[in-house]
């Protein structure tokens, strides 16, 4: 049985607030995580972002698409309308009259849709059992790209509006008096206006900071040039960084069977999601900024040199140890004296 989900498919996640905090050893963010009441949402494991280590890894870290079981809700600050979705049949329902994706085995629900841009990385658990995929359901490659068009179309439709908007007259400035008045004047609570974004934004991992900021996370590694740089420093750097550190990423268990995991009318809405992760990493920033001795999380490492890690990266297989033959030697050596004595060829003319 494969020991990671599979890439290209469906499946149903929960997350896990209480092992978020754990880490971190500090008794009123394990008490705050546990009074959260995490629910089962549908996702799309897009892709599969290997940790630059041999052997079992602490968790699977992958890009997922959130499945909504609607249209998609209008938001107008960040130019979003409900049309940014794709349905997936045997859901037909588009304001726009956009074909629906198909899946294999056909999808077990009727009113779900791609929302356009909401992505995000989670971390997935490992399960002693591995992950039984017999009766997964994926995407094939056909519809991936039909999905990927609606994809782009709606990215730049979304890009242009707000271009658009950007260049409208802006109103008149708020009076400093005013605004000295309306803006939060606490520390609290301008840490708590910060990491409360918007969760419309594609940001690629969270709604708490840009994609740019987060470098692509745990993939970030894979995609430098190993020549030169000192790899495991730059993975332990990483999780140092206070705003890329996949230390906010969800921490999810996760199912494949998704007609038997979840039902229709219990697939949760994506912005519920979106909201309780964002909780979690608010517990996580409260707690280092009560204790600022509170150390990074600690990257997964082995005892791989930089050799063998780099190996890894460039798709190669991992050196085998080298072992004493003696009977490849010796047929090695009777070659070479063959050749050394062999009597060379001398042409005869008549």
């Amino acid at each position: 049985m494969p020991q990671h989900p599979d890439e290209e498919s469906f499946a149903v996640i929960r997350m896990d607030p209480v092992a978020m905090v754990r880490h971190l050893n500090d008794p009123e963010a394990l008490k705050a995580a546990e009074a959260l009441s995490p629910q089962s949402y549908l996702v799309y494991l897009h892709e599969h972002n290997r940790l630059p280590i041999w052997g079992p890894e602490p968790w699977y870290s992958f890009d997922i698409h959130l499945i909504g079981p609607s249209l998609r809700p209008a938001h107008d600050e960040q130019c979003v309308t409900p049309d940014m979705c794709t349905p997936i049949f045997p859901n037909c329902d588009h304001p726009a009259g956009r074909a629906p994706v198909h899946a294999e085995p056909p999808f077990p629900f009727d009113n779900c849709y791609f929302w356009s841009g909401l992505k995000m990385k989670i971390r997935v658990c490992p399960r002693e059992e591995g992950f039984d995929w017999d009766v997964t359901t994926h995407m094939p490659g056909r519809e991936r790209r039909v999905w990927r068009d609606h994809e782009v179309c709606d990215e730049h439709t979304q890009t242009t509006a707000q271009r658009a908007r950007h260049w409208q007259p802006q109103p008149d400035p708020v009076p400093e008096s005013r605004t000295s008045d309306l803006a939060p004047t606490h520390p609290s609570a301008l840490q708590a206006d910060d990491s409360a974004a918007s969760p419309y934004v594609d940001d690629g991992t969270s709604s708490l900071y840009s994609d740019s900021s987060s470098a692509d996370s745990c993939s970030m590694i894979a995609s430098t040039d190993v020549s030169s740089y000192d790899t495991m420093t730059e993975w332990r750097r990483l999780f140092m960084d206070p705003v890329a550190s996949p230390e906010f990423h969800p921490l999810c268990h996760l199912w494949g069977n998704i007609a038997a995991d979840i039902k229709q009318n219990e697939i949760a809405n994506p912005m519920d999601f979106l909201e309780a992760r964002d909780a979690v990493v608010r517990i996580i920033r409260e707690a280092r900024a009560r204790n600022p001795a509170i150390l990074p999380m600690r990257a997964p490492e082995d005892a791989d040199s930089k050799a063998t890690l780099t190996l890894k990266w460039l798709g190669k297989e991992k050196p085998k140890p080298k072992r004493y033959r003696p009977l490849k030697f010796i047929r090695k050596v009777g070659i070479h004296v063959r050749t050394l004595f062999r009597i060379p060829h001398i042409p005869v003319w008549p």
